[in-house]
């Protein structure tokens, strides 16, 4: 049964071998063409060429590509400038998705003429047509595939073998050529076009580079207490015509880009108060079309400008602090003395009372913005000063960190004091008693008792300096830091609270009058930033000087607050301007006793 199954087995196989070998080598080539450009006409019929990727190939002169597709990529790869890094081998190169370009077998069998030498990649699918004729032996095959090579290179060299003049394609070759590429051009007008990756990467990177900035405002109005401005580039100030311009020049080029806008600023942290802001210069901030329509710059800094008023309510010892030192330490201190100051509503006294701590934070005489006709350039500059509320840094809106004890160091530091922490306990560490600063005004809000506080205090254990603040803040500042422990009526003269050591006590006395949002935000909430132990003694009517002008059952003892309610004016009149302070002792005197218990306790 076997030996009658075998050689009919045989003999089909040999007769199958046969009728293969009469078939003329050439017809089997343009069939298979046929088949490949049909394989390759459905493949590319369903791919997405945006995901697709297409490989280039070097020449000595302008190419035309073939991709996969069989259309050209002009005039894209150069012999000499980059060439494809295609590691160890071309073949390995290639994505295992993409169909493969034999590069080394094609570039052989590439003819040249003319100027420019054309090369065709042709999409080898030779290999999965092949393999369905594998019954046929290992010689036969490579016979048959050799035959089929040589075939589709000959008709390849004959149809893309063209030029381009003028946009339109002409035949370089033979007769014969001609006729071939008509057929040829019929079968690649089915496929996609080609596409230009140098040219779109290219594009791509163009248009990176030029992409328009988002335009910034010059200026932040958004801030509560202060309008301010931060300009980076080519900044110009002219002082005597209040303008300060941003030049759209080649120095702005890596900043950012502003909105064409002019801006009008009062740089002064009272924006809400028009009684303060009455007396503010205005300072004028605009962008320019450019360099030339901007003066030319008479004095080149390297540092950056902050423009700031010295005016509103400066003159008046708390405000001094809240208005303008405490922001301009929280604005300058991080540039260590390289930055310049440019004071508006310039004021040579008042200038010249906290020139020591002018001094400690820019290594630049200030300039008296209103008179100054430079025209002054910086990089960068800052109108308005950096204030987060009355006498108060917040840190976490400042890159530094910086806090109201950064700043009580600061002033310390300035004015040269001894003592930054307080030797608690002050008894047994320095031997002796604490030492107390009653501070003693002169007109308004004045105890009306002081000797009688002052024997109080000493009987209870403490060393009294009862004194009044004074402008000469360089000796008076040594007396506050000697102290231990500070106490007055509300008022400026308790701003001195800046030279205390840390860990010191800090007692204010509260005027009649429901003044207690007054004390807390002005003095009880910073005096707690700064490291000090606040304590408030509130006064009753009885203690007030006001008991002597209104009877007892009057508006101002039975509802203070409907006096607050007619506005800062008429509370300040009543509570503040006609009120003098009579403490009663025996009530104080626990108050007294707290502080003395801080100061002598080891746990402090």
């Amino acid at each position: 049964m076997e030996s009658t199954v075998k050689p009919k087995t045989m003999g089909q196989e040999i007769n199958l071998l046969k009728s293969i070998r009469r078939i003329e080598p050439r017809n089997v080539a343009l069939g298979l063409l046929l088949g490949c450009f049909l394989v390759t006409f459905a493949y590319f019929s369903m791919t997405k060429f945006d995901t697709f990727r297409f490989f280039m190939v070097n020449s000595p002169s302008t190419e035309n590509v073939a991709t996969p597709a069989g259309a050209f990529v002009q005039n894209m790869v150069s012999v000499d400038s980059e060439q494809p890094d295609t590691g160890p081998s071309r073949k390995e190169s290639f994505s295992k998705d993409v169909p493969q370009i034999d590069l080394d077998n094609e570039a052989q069998n590439v003819p040249t003429g003319g100027e420019n030498r054309n090369i065709s990649s042709i999409n080898s699918n030779n290999s999965s047509i092949i393999s369905k004729i594998d019954l046929i032996s290992e010689e036969s095959v490579e016979s048959t595939v050799q035959e089929l090579d040589d075939s589709i290179i000959e008709v390849t060299k004959e149809t893309t073998d063209a030029c381009d003049k003028k946009h339109e394609l002409c035949s370089t070759r033979n007769e014969s050529a001609s006729n071939k590429a008509s057929t040829n051009t019929s079968i690649s007008s089915t496929v996609p076009p080609s596409i230009d990756w140098k040219l779109s990467d290219t594009t791509i990177e163009n248009k990176s580079k030029t992409e328009i900035k988002k335009q910034v405002p010059l200026c932040d109005l958004s801030q509560r207490r202060i309008d301010k401005c931060e300009i980076e580039g080519d900044v110009r100030i002219i002082g005597r015509n209040a303008t300060v311009m941003w030049v759209p020049s080649p120095e702005s080029d890596g900043g950012p880009d502003y909105e064409r806008k002019v801006w009008q600023i009062k740089p002064y942290p009272r924006k809400e108060d028009p009684a303060a802001m009455s007396h503010v210069r205005i300072v004028t901030v605009k962008p320019t079309d450019g360099p030339d329509d901007a003066p030319a710059c008479m004095d080149h800094r390297d540092v950056p400008a902050i423009v700031f008023s010295d005016r509103g309510y400066t003159g008046n010892y708390f405000h001094d602090f809240t208005d303008v030192l405490i922001p301009i330490f929280t604005t300058a201190r991080r540039f260590q003395g390289e930055v310049e100051f440019l004071v508006t509503d310039f004021r040579i006294y008042w200038i010249m009372k906290y020139l020591p701590i002018f001094k400690n934070l820019t290594k630049y005489d200030l300039v008296d913005f209103d008179s100054d006709e430079q025209v002054r350039c910086y990089k960068k500059a800052y109108i308005g000063l950096t204030s987060h509320d009355d006498f108060g840094i917040d840190p976490d809106r400042i890159p530094e960190r910086y806090t109201l004890v950064d700043f009580t160091r600061f002033m310390r530091t300035t004015y040269g004091l001894e003592r930054d922490i307080a030797e608690i306990p002050i008894q047994k560490t320095l031997g002796r008693k604490p030492r107390l600063m009653i501070v003693a005004r002169a007109k308004t809000r004045r105890f009306m008792n002081l000797d009688e506080i002052v024997r109080a205090a000493e009987k209870l254990g403490f060393e009294v300096v009862a004194t009044e603040a004074t402008n000469e803040l360089v000796k008076f500042s040594v007396v506050v830091n000697s102290c231990d422990a500070i106490m007055g009526v509300h008022g400026a003269g308790l701003t001195n609270m800046v030279f205390l050591p840390i860990n010191t006590v800090f007692i204010q006395i509260l005027p009649w009058g429901g003044l207690e949002w007054v004390a807390g935000n002005y003095f009880k909430r910073p005096v707690e930033k700064m490291k000090l132990k606040y304590l408030q003694y509130d006064i009753t009517p009885e203690e007030s000087t006001l008991i002597d002008e209104y009877p007892r059952n009057h508006t101002v003892f039975t509802d203070p607050a409907s006096i607050r309610r007619q506005g800062w004016n008429a509370m300040k009149e009543v509570f503040l301007d006609k009120q003098n302070v009579r403490l009663n002792i025996k009530r104080f005197r626990p108050t007294l006793k707290k502080a003395l218990k801080h100061l002598n306790s080891e746990d402090s």
